[in-house]
């Protein structure tokens, strides 16, 4: 027996047809069955910025794999796939979704009569948000950090987040930290927040866990990009794009080991007066063709290659003096000679 017991909070819902349900999800791969739901699920948030790409990176699953689906749904009669009039490439198209019931009785099937419900009004959402004490203590969290109270229409937005990127509520407040405490942002505030959150959705972080291992994984490049840029004589506090794009290449796209691209940075600087990024990627690539990326076969690479000396003054060389440098202070008065000197002129 299956019951339901009436929520303490509402988020919001979205109502799935019961024809779905009875008659198409049965027979429906699985995937397919998650992409028109999430697909739904958006259509009827009203937010128009999503895209297969978007479903995609939701449900990990490739893309080819959502357009799949939605050729399977199209062919079943429940969605119409529109090519786009931008964007012409095969996975970007605009999806329909038809009322299951009226096409039952475009086909003349007999369907019983619905009656409407009565949809919640924001205000009355707010309020039975406000119930639940974890939201409660976030707006206050919220609050604290704009220094104000926030509008019920600034509440209301703030529960969207919570829905449609699927945050969860310390994330929501951690965004508004960023926004008001450590970057002091001064106008559209909420805005702001929402790219932060746009970005983590992006970046799939929907949980304080997630968001401290992606910060982890920064602090980590970012030390190796300090140690990268000591190498090759640059400043550190202000590291070059293109330095920082070859180290995350090395690290993600050709899997280096950080041991192996110090040593072989360090090397290869050592070996010419003018290191850049292109030398160090022919370094790079010309070791991988003589073995593995690894420590060892660097160093039996650079075994016999000369080393540039430093360009350091010698200790016996002369260097040229400044006028300043040669400027010979006048002669130094000693002060008790000088008061003893006016006393004397004034007791004749």
């Amino acid at each position: 027996m299956f019951k339901l017991t009436p929520p303490k909070i509402d988020l919001g819902q979205t109502a799935i047809e019961n024809l779905f349900i009875n008659d198409f999800m049965p027979a429906a791969n699985g995937n397919y069955l998650k992409v028109y739901l999430l697909g739904y699920y958006l259509a009827c948030s009203g937010n128009s910025s999503f895209s297969n790409e978007t479903i995609a990176k939701h449900l990990t699953i490739d893309i080819s794999e959502v357009v799949a689906a939605w050729h399977y749904w199209q062919s079943q009669g429940i969605v119409k796939c529109i090519a786009s009039n931008v964007n012409h490439s095969e996975h970007q198209f605009d999806v329909h979704f038809h009322s299951i019931r009226e096409k039952y009785v475009e086909s003349g099937t007999s369907i019983p009569a619905v009656k409407q419900r009565k949809q919640t009004t924001a205000s009355s959402k707010l309020m039975a948000a406000l119930s639940n004490p974890h939201v409660k203590k976030m707006f206050e969290d919220c609050e604290f950090y704009a220094r104000r109270m926030l509008t019920p229409q600034e509440k209301s937005r703030v529960l969207k987040f919570l829905e449609v990127y699927h945050m969860e509520i310390d994330l929501v407040v951690m965004a508004f930290y960023i926004t008001y405490e450590e970057r002091a942002i001064a106008r559209n505030q909420l805005n702001y927040i929402e790219g932060i959150i746009k970005n983590w959705y992006s970046a799939s972080i929907f949980s304080m866990a997630a968001l401290n291992e992606s910060e982890r994984d920064e602090i980590k490049h970012y030390q190796l990009l300090r140690e990268v840029s000591r190498a090759l004589g640059l400043n550190q506090r202000q590291i070059p794009s293109e330095v920082q794009n070859a180290v995350v290449g090395w690290l993600e796209s050709q899997n280096y080991d950080e041991a192996y691209i110090l040593y072989v940075v360090k090397q290869a600087t050592r070996r010419t007066n003018n290191p850049n990024i292109n030398y160090i990627n022919g370094i790079f690539n010309a070791i991988a063709k003589t073995g593995a990326a690894n420590v060892e076969n660097a160093k039996q690479y650079f075994e016999g290659k000369t080393t540039v000396p430093n360009k350091k003054a010698q200790p016996n060389s002369k260097v040229k003096r400044t006028k300043f440098q040669n400027y010979t202070p006048k002669r130094q008065t000693n002060i008790d000679a000088i008061i003893e000197k006016k006393t004397n002129r004034t007791n004749r």
